[in-house]
């Protein structure tokens, strides 16, 4: 019944989330029209705060094919994202995985933009998953970290810590050290070189423990 309601609730939803994006008032922007093959490697529990800051970029993004999957789908196309349902977990066909993939390098070598959760959609949080490296090792795709900070927001007591932005708050983008993978290179390792610098551009809001935690200026 809860997700009944919340899906007739979607279309009020997607609004309120486009409003609330055009009310941030984003200190340090990034320009999307230089791009072309890019794996933007986010946090799960930074993801909307990213898609608030990407609206109509014509990104595409993994979501996944569990039933949660169709609201957060139904939202990000509202946002003005491309979608493709599956998942990068090893290519697990109960999961979409190997389809999702193909499509993903499929859109990749096109020179389209690609956003990837690297720690979801099940967690655990903050721990970089081996499939954003095989897609950049198989496309040869750039991977650029990215978080989104924010003055005012509230922290959920969820397994990723979500954050959402409140409105009229002042938002930045950090962006990290851009990560290259060739074929010689150790998924192993860049998976930690990955995780490392997420880590350091987003330590200052993921090492905040308090859940509806409302950061002061």
């Amino acid at each position: 019944m809860k997700r009944y309601a919340i899906k007739l609730l979607l279309p009020i939803i997607a609004l309120f989330l486009r409003i609330l994006g055009r009310t941030i008032r984003w200190e340090r922007r990034y320009d999307f029209e230089r791009d072309r093959g890019k794996i933007y490697a986010i946090w799960h529990g930074n993801a909307l705060g990213i898609a608030l800051f990407g609206m109509d970029r014509g990104i595409y993004t993994l979501v996944s094919r569990f039933r949660d999957g169709d609201i957060a789908s139904y939202l990000l196309e509202k946002l003005g994202y491309h979608v493709i349902r599956g998942s990068t977990e090893d290519g697990k066909p109960e999961k979409g995985g190997r389809s999702g993939i193909l499509k993903l390098l499929k859109v990749i070598k096109e020179g389209k933009n690609v956003a990837i959760t690297v720690d979801g959609p099940k967690g655990p949080p903050f721990k970089v998953k081996a499939g954003v490296i095989f897609l950049a090792q198989k496309t040869h795709a750039t991977i650029i970290p990215a978080f989104a900070e924010f003055d005012r927001y509230i922290k959920v007591n969820s397994w990723d810590k979500h954050i959402i932005p409140l409105p009229f708050t002042k938002g930045r983008i950090r962006i990290g050290k851009p990560i290259e993978v060739s074929e010689e290179d150790s998924i192993e390792e860049k998976v930690r070189e990955l995780e490392e610098e997420l880590l350091r551009i987003s330590s200052l809001e993921i090492q905040k423990p308090l859940p509806l935690e409302q950061k002061q200026n």
